[in-house]
């Protein structure tokens, strides 16, 4: 008699693979989060997004949609500018095996603050608004925008404006403007038809109550603001007027200075 042998060869069960993920979004509007999921064991059996507002305990959950071995996307609630969300990504196959994104989650989660830019190196750097009123245009507010990185920055699609919460304020800068690497652009706020920005809308800056001024990125997400407190002591309108900006260039020292308009900024003065 001749015995038989079989052999079974079961393949390895293995879970998906999540990467490539990122979000996008314009303004504080919904957000659209996206991914890459990865997996040779057919069809998932659930792939969500749980998202939150960091102050909250609670997780909300959506549906993210693709196809395996594709890009899965999901939105995200809008919440209010300035709002830190947290999000991950959780992912069951159709072996029963759970992955996850980030490690560790949902105790470790990415986060973004809704309508806020990533890290730029594009700051307003200092303002000034004692300048003077239409229709004398020869010396008026400013804004300076400085580039503290290593190449020169397009600001085509971006924005200026003092009232967040007024979006149909904005001036548009020109297309087409670049700041160089460690370079100036000035923004005259109550010009019309100033070189640097679209259309005739303008805006003032306060002498006598707080005001700033704030940098929208093309996507119409706040890259940064420069703010400045309530004058006292006669600042901004003592003899020289000062203005108020950072020190050094791009720094997160402020307080009143010397104008120093498209050049270094000098000592800031605390206030």
């Amino acid at each position: 008699m001749t015995a038989a042998f079989f052999t079974s060869c079961e393949r390895e069960k293995t879970s998906a693979l999540i990467q490539d993920v990122s979000y996008d979004q314009t303004g504080n509007s919904k957000a659209v989060v996206s991914a890459t999921i990865l997996d040779d064991n057919g069809t998932l059996k659930s792939a969500k997004l749980y998202f939150k507002d960091m102050t909250t305990a609670t997780f909300k959950s959506v549906d993210l949609a693709g196809t395996v071995n594709g890009v899965f996307t999901a939105t995200i609630d809008s919440f209010p500018l300035g709002t830190e969300i947290g999000y991950y990504i959780e992912v069951v196959n159709a072996v029963d095996l759970t992955s996850v994104y980030p490690t560790g989650a949902p105790a470790t989660v990415e986060t973004f603050k809704s309508g806020i830019a990533s890290a730029s190196p594009l700051v307003v750097n200092e303002v000034f608004s004692n300048g003077t009123k239409a229709p004398d245009t020869s010396n008026p507010d400013w804004a300076e925008i400085y580039n503290s990185g290593s190449t020169e920055i397009d600001l085509t699609g971006y924005a200026v404006q003092d009232d967040v919460s007024k979006p149909a304020a904005k001036r548009f800068i020109k297309a087409g403007l670049k700041v160089p690497a460690k370079g100036y652009l000035i923004i005259h706020t109550e010009v019309n038809n100033d070189q640097a920005v679209e259309g005739t809308g303008s805006f003032g800056l306060s002498t006598s109550n707080s005001d700033g001024v704030t940098l929208f990125n093309n996507k119409g997400q706040v890259v940064n603001r420069l703010e400045y407190p309530a004058p006292s002591a006669g600042q901004p309108t003592a003899d020289p007027n000062k203005s108020w900006g950072r020190f050094p260039d791009g720094g997160a020292t402020m307080g009143w200075m010397l104008p120093s308009k498209g050049v270094v900024n000098t000592a800031a003065t605390p206030n």
